[in-house]
């Protein structure tokens, strides 16, 4: 016998379930308008931008990658239509890999290419290396932009390198990485932030440095709005001042909690105080005021993302559920009366 779970079995992990019935009733993809903008409004996140960051579902998945299939089918049922790989290619090569999605009516818009951990080699770092991410993106979606969604293996990237320093090093390897992406087709080269990024020297965040000293016609940045309110900071004002520089964001949402089992990174505003992820929508992130600060939400992509909705000891509904109702929020936000 196959060692995989039928849909029901995936969806019924903790209490997922219970949103099997109402995850059949979600938006279908929106027909690009005549100006390359998703159809609809600038105040609504088109129902075609919604997508998630693999990584929430990889317990759903297995490590044997045995409900793959079965996990990508609860994902489209959910609302979702686009996603961002983890580094991960489940064993398939890229050119199956976005067949296979792609047969689920889901496609591949961005991947987090590079190091999963400390001491792990960077593809990043070597003309080699990124001529293999290069042509990894053109198979799998023809990425606008490629990028990753960790510092390990940059200069600026390690332990002890949280400092002024190690950022202005790692933002001359970031200009380097999209100085060539833009020679190989791409618009860019992409970095992801943590809390870290957000740690203060001489009375600024380290993420200054960043925006400062990276070149905007090579650098752009998927933003993380949970881990920028881990650090303490308020995701409006970050949007505002610099969503120029954005062209994504994580949309993960947290709950500052004394017993939460996660602590803010050293250095930032919320330093050492304790917090949890929680399903979006359920946290303290006033979500509509955060993207009212985006002039037309159709130029960018909303990714959901949850580091521990597999954990059924901290997300007891379980995984599937948490992309249900990431999707149910997302699709709700109205910035109109906000702006």
């Amino acid at each position: 016998m196959e060692n995989k779970l039928s849909r029901r079995a995936v969806l019924g992990t903790g209490a997922g379930v219970l949103a099997a019935g109402a995850i059949a009733a979600t938006a279908s993809p929106v027909a690009a308008s005549a100006q390359g903008r998703p159809a609809g409004g600038p105040n609504v996140i088109p129902a075609d931008r919604i997508g998630l960051q693999i990584f929430t579902v990889r317990q759903l998945i297995g490590a044997d990658y045995a409900n793959l299939e079965i996990s990508l089918e609860a994902l489209h049922d959910a609302g979702v239509r686009e996603l961002e790989l983890a580094g991960d290619y489940y064993g398939k090569t890229t050119a199956q890999l976005k067949s296979l999605i792609q047969s689920y009516g889901l496609r591949i818009v961005s991947n987090h290419f590079g190091p999963r951990g400390a001491n792990l080699p960077n593809p990043w770092s070597t003309y080699e290396g990124r001529m293999q991410i290069f042509e990894d993106a053109q198979t799998l979606g023809r990425f606008p932009y490629v990028g990753t969604g960790s510092a390990f293996g940059f200069p600026g990237g390690g332990a002890g390198e949280n400092n002024s320093d190690g950022f202005k090093a790692m933002a001359e390897a970031f200009n380097e990485c999209g100085e060539h992406a833009v020679s190989q087709g791409f618009g860019g080269f992409f970095f992801h932030n943590h809390d870290r990024e957000f740690a203060y020297e001489n009375g600024e965040p380290l993420f200054n440095i960043l925006l400062e000293r990276t070149d905007p016609r090579y650098v752009k940045f998927e933003v993380d709005l949970g881990w920028v309110s881990v650090a303490g900071e308020d995701p409006y004002w970050w949007i505002k001042n610099h969503g120029k520089r954005f062209i994504a964001f994580h949309i993960k949402d947290i709950k500052w909690d004394p017993n939460g089992n996660r602590t803010a990174a050293a250095g930032t505003k919320a330093a050492g105080k304790k917090f949890r992820f929680v399903d979006v929508g359920k946290g303290d992130i006033d979500w509509t005021r955060a993207l009212s600060a985006l002039k037309d939400l159709r130029d960018y992509r909303f990714f959901l993302e949850h580091d521990d909705a597999g954990n059924l000891t901290l997300n007891p509904p379980g995984a599937a559920n948490t992309v249900w109702r990431g999707c149910s929020t997302l699709e709700q936000i109205n910035t109109s009366g906000r702006k």
